[in-house]
């Protein structure tokens, strides 16, 4: 008897990334059938994925009259890792191999390979074929590079709310992403930083900066370097969730503006409206989150600190909520002291 067969999954000219390329089909090999070992798939390369397993399909067994306990159905993901760069269309080959070490081509496609395969992207080691080693926290809950750009809608939030040609102290400022940005509009900008690396950076792009010395304990000791009142406003982008002492920081941060001291949050306030999804914003698994922040929380403990805050929200995330509205992936409170 001929071997019957199919191959529902790649189609010809589909599109996959190389380290996911779903395979799925079913065999019927006749008086053979009890002998096959093993679906394999291949490519120029050599073998990218196998199965051993067979599952019963209905379907199948109704089309070819077979009981509905013989197993025809396989299914595997096969990973094309090349030495080098993929080619854009790669031609594989699924195979039926038996116990007697013979095998038949059930079928050759071209699959087109996608260019972006995301290992470059944050914990894009999560999809990279070669990192096969045991994954713990630290691998999972780490802390991402610096950011190299400002968000666009914050600096449009900190320019809509802070009068024009005023001098401004970027405390948590990393490796100076608002600086150019804030200068262009007119601001003069100086940056606070704790880690020596991004203060080495700084100084590398001649970036007005300060050195941020972390306080022994207790935290009460808490202080940055500046002056009373030394600026007219002070501004912490992504640094409050950070700190392990929020209450010294801010009672810092009202200590050296004349009067306004803006603060930007990840929105925590997504998370409900995303569960059904099962997403979660990358951000989130930042492993030195220490505070997480809504509204509702955030609120109160700026009160202690200004005498007045009012919080809004910025930067649309690319999933809507399941009713198709907009999720906002931060939050930015306006106080005054």
């Amino acid at each position: 008897m001929q071997i019957a067969s199919v191959v529902d999954q790649p189609r010809e000219g589909d599109f996959h990334y190389r380290q996911r390329i779903p395979v799925k089909g079913w065999v019927y090999a006749g008086y053979r059938h009890d002998k096959i070992k093993r679906i394999s798939v291949h490519a120029p390369n050599g073998e990218i994925g196998s199965t051993t397993q067979l599952y019963p399909r209905a379907d199948v067994a109704l089309a070819n009259q077979l009981s509905s306990e013989v197993r025809t159905g396989f299914r595997l993901l096969a990973v094309y890792d090349p030495a080098g760069p993929p080619p854009a269309v790669v031609g594989i080959e699924v195979r039926v191999e038996f116990t007697d070490g013979t095998s038949t081509p059930l079928a050759g496609i071209h699959i087109q390979i996608l260019p972006n395969d995301h290992t470059g992207a944050p914990y894009g080691h999560l999809c990279n074929p070669q990192q096969t080693g045991m994954l713990h926290r630290e691998h999972m809950y780490c802390s991402g590079l610096p950011a190299e750009q400002a968000s666009p809608d914050c600096v449009e939030l900190i320019a809509d709310y802070l009068p024009a040609r005023i001098s401004l102290l970027d405390v948590g400022c990393g490796i100076g992403a608002y600086c150019e940005p804030l200068r262009s509009r007119g601001f003069s900008w100086i940056g606070c930083e704790t880690s020596l690396d991004c203060v080495h950076e700084l100084a590398l792009r001649s970036r007005p900066h300060r050195i941020i010395r972390q306080p022994a304990l207790p935290w009460s000791q808490y202080r940055l370097p500046a002056a009373d009142r030394e600026f007219d406003a002070a501004i912490a982008i992504e640094v409050l969730e950070h700190i392990r002492e929020p209450d010294p920081f801010l009672a810092e941060m009202a200590r050296v503006t004349r009067r306004h001291a803006l603060f930007s949050v990840p929105n925590l306030e997504m998370l409900p409206f995303l569960a059904s999804r099962l997403v979660t914003p990358w951000h989130m698994l930042e492993g030195d989150h220490r505070n997480f922040f809504t509204r509702f929380n955030l609120l109160p403990l700026l009160q202690r600190h200004f005498r007045t805050v009012e919080i809004l929200d910025y930067g649309c995330h690319p999933l809507a909520s399941t009713d198709g509205l907009p999720l906002s992936y931060h939050l930015f409170a306006l106080c005054e002291v």
